[in-house]
């Protein structure tokens, strides 16, 4: 499985490196870890009011059972608060449970904010939230219903890479059982093009 990892690792950070507006990041605790990633449709193309929408995916790997995501969103800042960014999206969410020999998959609809901090003497930060929720018509396979929340904060230490900080509660319950896929705090860093 680590081989597996690494080989996705080395593989999809081309895809995401060379872009204005991309990250590429790696969180884990004890029993998790995630890889993502992030692109604007900006760096795709020279028109510009694409430049507030955005391509994200992530994989996490567990101990039972494995997720994968792929989203579509749109984030932007209100007139005058250029701090403060609101995003809206939906989201393909795929699962396999080893345990429970079933899959998963929802597309959620997502919503998220984050508040960015310019403090005095400390490199600049940002705490976020983002709520991802996909009730039984959005929920295919032997999935039920999908419900995630996620609290981050993050911090610039040198330019071009942030280390964050969050807790994750992610529920995928089947149609035989729910399953609460993950609820941990982690660490990780993200590079950032």
């Amino acid at each position: 499985m680590k081989k597996l990892l690494i080989t996705t690792l080395l593989f999809t950070l081309p895809v995401f490196a060379g872009h204005e507006q991309a990250s590429f990041g790696l969180n884990i605790n004890n029993n998790d870890l995630e890889v993502e990633g992030r692109i604007s449709l900006a760096s795709r193309t020279s028109r510009l009011e694409y430049r507030n929408f955005f391509i994200d995916a992530n994989f996490i790997n567990g101990e039972d059972d494995t997720l994968t995501g792929v989203g579509f969103y749109v984030e932007n800042s209100p007139q005058g608060h250029s701090n403060i960014e609101f995003g809206v999206g939906l989201r393909s969410i795929f699962s396999k449970n080893d345990a429970l020999n079933k899959t998963f998959v929802a597309i959620p609809i997502t919503v998220s904010a984050k508040a960015r901090m310019y403090l005095r003497n400390l490199p600049k930060s940002a705490l976020g939230i983002k709520l991802a929720y996909a009730p039984t018509p959005l929920t295919f396979s032997d999935g039920d219903s999908y419900f995630e929340y996620r609290i981050e904060a993050d911090m610039q230490i040198i330019d071009n890479i942030d280390v964050y900080a969050g807790y994750r509660n992610i529920d995928t319950d089947y149609k035989v059982h729910d399953v609460n896929f993950n609820s941990a705090a982690y660490v990780g860093f993200k590079f950032i093009f």
